[in-house]
C-alpha cells in the first residue's frame, strides 16, 4: 500500500521554484500515463481508512472505558509522530529558507515561514484549514478526527448501519461533502471497516466477488483515463477505486496464502509507516532536482516517475535498519511504537 502512496505522490509533470514553475510543454502521454497509474495508486486511501475501521473496531466491546483506552494509544501511535514529523520538516524548511544555494528551490507563490503569522504556524503544523506541511500527515490527522468521533461512529453502525453507509457512499460517489475534515473518502471507507468489525465480519468476505469484476476496472480506468477533463468522466474514477479495493483485498488474501510471501509482507510491515513518514519531501526534491538538471521530455519525465519512487522507498528502508541498529527507541517513538 505504501509504494501506491509513494507513486500517488509522484504523479505531476511541473515543479515549482523560486523563479517560477519548469513545465513539460507536451505532456499529453505523461498525463495519460500517470493519471492510469495514479488512479490505480488512489486505492491505497480507501484501504488504509477502510482497514484503520476495522481494526479499531475488531474484537471491542465498545463502552467509555475501552473509548478512553483507545484513545490513549493513539495519543502514542499516531499524535506524537504526527506532531514529530511536521515539527521536524517546518524546522527544516525554515532553515532551508534561509539557505541562499536553497532559496531559490521554494515556491515563490508559497508565504515564507519567517512572515507567518502564529496562527500560519499552527496551521502549517497541524492542518487546520489545509494539509500540514508533511502533507501525506492528512491521513493520519483525519484518522485522529475519526477516533475522536468513534463512538458516533459505533451507534451509527449499532442503528442506522445501512442508512448511513448508503448515504456516506452517495456523498463520495456525487463528489459532495459538506466538512473540510476529516474528507468525505476516510468518513466512508472507515465507516464501513468499522461496520464489517462491529458485525463480526471479515474484510475477506469479498473472496466470494469472482475475478471477473477485473474487465470492469480496467474498462472504467481506461474510460477515465482517455477521457479525463471531460465533465462527466470524474465520476468514472470513484467507482474504479472502490472495485480497486476490492480486488486488493482478494489479491492480500492470496498473499497471506503462502507462507514465504506472508513472512516477507510481516518484515516490511514495520517500515511501511517509516517510508510513509519520510517520503515527502524526499519526492518532491527528487522531482525539483531532476526538473532543474533534465531537459523536459516526456521521455525524462516518465523514467524520472518510474525510477524516483524506487529510489525514495530504497533510501528510507536504509535509514530505517540504520536507525533500528543505532537507537532503536527513538525510531519507536517517531513511528508510534511501531
Amino acid at each position: 500500500m505504501i509504494v501506491l502512496i509513494v507513486y500517488l505522490h509522484a504523479c505531476g509533470f511541473t515543479a515549482n521554484f523560486a523563479d517560477g514553475a519548469r513545465a513539460l510543454t507536451d505532456a499529453r502521454i505523461v498525463a495519460t500515463v500517470q493519471t492510469v497509474t495514479g488512479s490505480i495508486a488512489r486505492v491505497a486511501v480507501p484501504l488504509f481508512f477502510l482497514m484503520s475501521g476495522f481494526l479499531f473496531f475488531r474484537g471491542v466491546r465498545f463502552s467509555l472505558a475501552a473509548y478512553r483506552t483507545k484513545l490513549r494509544a493513539r495519543i502514542h501511535s499516531l499524535l506524537i509522530p504526527f506532531l514529530f514529523w511536521n515539527l521536524a520538516l517546518f524546522a527544516l524548511v525554515a532553515v532551508a529558507q534561509s539557505v541562499p544555494v536553497l532559496a531559490p528551490f521554494f515556491n515563490s507563490q508559497n508565504l515564507a515561514f519567517r512572515d507567518m503569522s502564529i496562527f500560519q504556524m499552527v496551521d502549517a503544523v497541524v492542518g487546520l484549514t489545509r494539509y500540514p506541511i508533511a502533507y501525506q500527515f492528512w491521513f493520519i490527522r483525519d484518522l485522529m478526527l475519526l477516533v475522536l468521533v468513534s463512538p458516533l461512529i459505533w451507534a451509527a453502525v449499532r442503528y442506522l448501519a445501512w442508512p448511513m453507509l448508503a448515504l456516506l457512499a452517495v456523498l463520495w460517489l456525487g463528489y459532495v461533502w459538506p466538512f473540510l475534515m476529516p474528507e468525505g473518502e476516510p468518513v466512508l471507507f472507515f465507516y464501513a471497516g468499522a461496520m464489517v468489525a462491529i458485525r463480526g465480519g471479515s474484510l475477506f468476505a469479498v473472496d466470494r466477488v469472482s475475478w471477473w469484476i477485473t474487465p470492469l476496472f480496467l474498462l472504467l480506468l481506461g474510460a477515465f483515463a482517455t477521457r479525463h477533463g471531460g465533465e462527466w468522466t470524474n465520476y468514472l474514477l470513484r467507482p474504479a477505486v472502490a472495485i480497486g479495493v476490492v480486488l486488493v483485498l482478494k489479491a492480500s488474501r492470496w498473499m497471506a496464502e503462502s507462507e514465504r510471501r506472508r513472512d516477507v509482507l510481516v518484515r516490511l510491515g514495520a517500515t511501511s509507516f517509516f517510508v510513509f513518514a519520510v517520503h515527502e519531501p524526499l519526492v518532491t526534491v527528487g522531482k525539483k532536482l531532476a526538473f532543474r538538471m533534465l531537459p523536459l521530455t516526456a521521455q525524462s519525465v516518465l523514467t524520472v516517475y518510474a525510477l524516483l519512487p524506487i529510489l525514495v522507498i530504497g533510501m528510507a528502508l536504509s535509514a530505517y535498519w540504520l536507525l533500528l541498529k543505532t537507537v532503536p527507541g527513538f525510531l519507536r517513538f517517531i513511528t508510534g511504537g511501531r
